[in-house]
């Protein structure tokens, strides 16, 4: 497969070679500067938007482009200063252009990828968009990015432990939230269960995307909750003419976490290279009052390098990557109860390739080309013994090409796509709990915006046909019969945005999204050692098919922004995993009634109609001379329509709000995040109180000639409050992490 790859890769490199055209090119030249000092800023990203191509600038904040003639955008994002977009015509050799750039956090002019393929501003997307900033990602920096987006406006982390987190989106979870890494799924199993975590470090970030709400018009059924999309830049959209990156480490006192890594980028002319390489190793990490949670230790350890060629008509890229991790599942009663704890050994291998062509003179302005090979693995195994209980694999194909078409009227533009993907699953051992699959699917969508004096409208449709094929299985001691289930979907959305004033916006959406339902949900049949539950699946499941709605006030001014969402979902068939009165006896191999009998707990799938609705604001306001103050709170509720009984794993209402003093060189924050009691629960599970947490921080920027130096310190729960997360998997016997201290430096070169 990777030889074929690799092939494939040269003679598109080959091919994009020689259909360079003749257009001219002129040299455009800049310098950037900080508008209140008029010191030069090195190292920050220039991005050309219509070619997609870009530099940095130098020691002296100088930069050169060679651009085509016409209209071209230029945006320039740094650490810790606002993002500028500046639009010229080029039509000779100009001279220099002079860029301002002003320090702060209000940031509207950030260019929002996902969910948004038209690149149009981010003040005409109906859509509730969210993109973590780079200096938030420095302070912020943690284990994975369920931990670095938690407390974001309608966003929780579900956890068993610190390594095994994922994101829930407006009370959607597992299946229902789709995380991406540079606009392709991930290829693990990570949504499946609450023990398997997704395979990605959080340190290698380069950015973060969200999309909340039913957004699967581009992305497909996994996406009824919203999207997440990691850009990791494994391809790079930049030239570069000298060698950049920077070097990482940290620490956390907790869990005793070391953390290194090191990204290097170079090239030359219209060639560009990206590697980067990371390690990370953790102990078990302490809940409040220095108490010790065993087996909740993590290691984990990856490369990735990828080859770009960009000519100035498109991109024409490939990447590999590598990625290895082990970590332990807390243990409850079950899980330690003579077997001993389990830890996950975790491996995955990728290929990714990209393929962007722009400039064509037909009814086809451009394309693009992404596609990806995953081989996934991962070992349960008993931690006293090493033995191996259950072994999960999941090969995945995955290929998306879409073409975005010339204006069929003046206001009018869109894109054509088509997405396919194939995956293999299997897993085997003495404790297999699920039959092998085969997933097979395939979709077509369209997405058009079209602007009408002050009001901006998208709008598309999706067709997708998803294929699980089951082979005849033993599972549990129990024979099943091979099952093939075939489910077609079509969905719809429609959004606008009405613009009041130049600031000031309001919008909505409506969409009809569908979920197909998973081996796991359809076939589990035995005890799942790593959550300590007996699983059992339901093969007459039917598609979930979600109706939702949202609404919102956008505000976005130079010095403070606001964004206030409600929403609401109606979702047919809705799929969950429930707890039963039933226990699976080990000695006897038999489900009973609990009142009769003890053992491990049973929980069932089944299907409901329910609602989930709530509300989500984020409000950011910048005082003069740095001083940022950021308010966040938001509310979920989810019932079930026909019984009126609670949802289970439902978050609870959060308050947050962060104070921040920031300068061009340092900065410091205290952030206060309050949480309250979730009493709303489903049958049989547990209530959670309420709990209020202090973080504080501060960090330092040096620059030093052609480079710079960042230092991080921060606390987490300052005052080392004991609480137990309502999503946690494991808070009926263990706490969340108490006080943790974090060092961070990274070397800027």
């Amino acid at each position: 497969m990777n030889r074929n790859l690799f092939y494939l890769a040269l003679c598109i490199s080959f091919i994009a070679f020689y259909t360079i055209n003749a257009q001219s090119y002129f040299v455009i030249k800049g310098r950037i500067i900080n508008f209140s000092d008029d010191t030069p800023l090195v190292a920050v990203n220039i991005l050309v938007k219509e070619l997609k191509i870009g530099t940095i600038s130098d020691l002296n904040g100088e930069f050169v482009l060679h651009l085509p003639t016409g209209t071209q955008t230029l945006i320039f994002s740094y650490i810790g200063f606002k993002t500028e977009k500046i639009v010229i015509s080029v039509s000779s050799n100009s001279s220099e252009i002079l860029v301002k750039m002003r320090e702060g956090a209000v940031d509207i002019s950030e260019l929002i990828i996902t969910g948004n393929p038209l690149s149009s501003d981010p003040k005409k997307i109906s859509l509730s968009t969210l993109s973590i900033s780079n200096l938030d990602l420095e302070i912020k920096k943690s284990l994975n990015v369920a931990q670095i987006l938690n407390f974001q406006p309608g966003i929780n982390m579900r956890s068993n432990g610190t390594a095994p987190a994922r994101p829930v989106i407006r009370g959607f979870g597992n299946n229902r939230v789709l995380i991406l890494e540079d606009g392709l799924r991930m290829g693990d199993l990570s949504n499946s269960s609450d023990d398997h975590s997704l395979s990605s470090d959080g340190s290698l970030a380069e950015k973060i995307e969200v999309i909340r709400g039913p957004a699967s018009l581009l992305y497909g059924s996994n996406a009824i909750g919203g999207v997440i999309n990691v850009i990791s830049g494994s391809i790079s959209n930049s030239r570069l003419n000298s060698i950049s990156g920077s070097i990482f480490s940290g620490y956390a006192v907790n869990s005793n976490e070391r953390l290194a890594n090191a990204h290097l980028n170079f090239g030359t002319d219209k060639l560009a290279v990206h590697s980067k390489l990371f390690f990370r190793n953790s102990d078990d990490y302490h809940a409040s009052n220095n108490t010790k949670i065993s087996n909740s230790g993590s290691g984990a350890e990856g490369v990735q390098f990828g080859v770009s060629f960009i000519p100035d008509f498109g991109l024409y890229g490939i990447s590999f990557s590598k990625y290895n991790s082990e970590y332990g599942i807390p243990f409850n009663s079950f899980s330690d109860n003579d077997e001993g704890p389990i830890y996950l050994s975790m491996k995955k291998e990728e290929v990714k390739i990209l393929l962007e062509q722009s400039e064509l003179n037909s009814i086809v302005k451009s394309f693009s080309i992404k596609t990806g090979y995953q081989n996934y693995s991962h070992d349960e195994k008993n931690k006293k013994t090493n033995q191996i209980g259950t072994s999960f694999g999941l090969k995945s194909w995955t290929t998306d090409i879409s073409f975005k078409h010339e204006e069929f009227t003046k206001n009018m533009e869109g894109i054509v796509g088509f997405w396919g993907q194939v995956q293999k699953y299997q897993v085997n051992g003495e404790e297999v709990i699920t039959p092998n699959a085969d997933y097979v699917s395939a979709a077509g969508y369209l997405y058009e915006n079209l602007t009408i004096n002050s009001i901006n409208i998208q709008f598309g449709t999706r067709f997708e046909h998803n294929k699980v094929i089951i082979p005849e299985s033993i599972v549990s001691d129990s024979l099943f019969d091979a099952n093939t289930t075939s489910y077609n979907s079509f969905s719809g959305s429609v959004g606008a945005v009405l613009e009041l004033n130049q600031n000031v916006s309001i919008f909505a959406n409506a969409a009809n999204a569908f979920r197909s339902p998973t081996v796991e949900e359809l076939s589990s049949y035995a005890i799942h050692e790593a959550t300590g539950t007996f699983d059992i699946g339901n093969r007459n499941l039917a598609q979930e098919n979600n109706l939702g709605i949202d609404a919102g006030l956008r505000i976005r001014k130079d010095h403070h922004w606001v964004e206030f969402d409600v929403f609401y979902n109606q979702i047919f068939n809705f799929i969950y995993s429930e707890p039963t009165d039933l226990v699976y006896n080990l000695s006897t191999s038999s489900i009973n009634h609990a009142s009769i009998s003890s053992g491990i707990p049973v929980y069932e799938y089944t299907q409901t109609n329910a609602v989930i609705y709530g509300f989500e604001t984020k409000a950011v306001y910048e005082f003069g001379d740095g001083l940022i103050t950021t308010v966040m709170f938001d509310y979920v509720r989810g019932k079930q329509i026909e019984s009126n009984k609670n949802l289970p794993s439902i978050p609870p209402l959060r308050f947050m709000t962060e104070q921040r003093y920031h300068r061009d060189n340092y900065w410091i924050g205290l952030i206060w995040k309050l949480a309250a009691s979730q009493k709303e629960v489903a049958e049989n599970e547990n209530v959670t109180t309420g709990y209020g947490l202090i973080d504080i921080y501060l960090g330092a920027k040096f620059p030093t000639s052609n480079n710079a130096h960042i230092l991080n310190l921060r606390v987490d729960n300052l005052l080392d409050q004991p609480y137990r997360d309502h999503l946690s998997a494991i808070k009926s016997f263990a706490g969340m992490p108490g006080r943790n201290i974090v060092f961070n430096y990274r070397f800027l070169f």
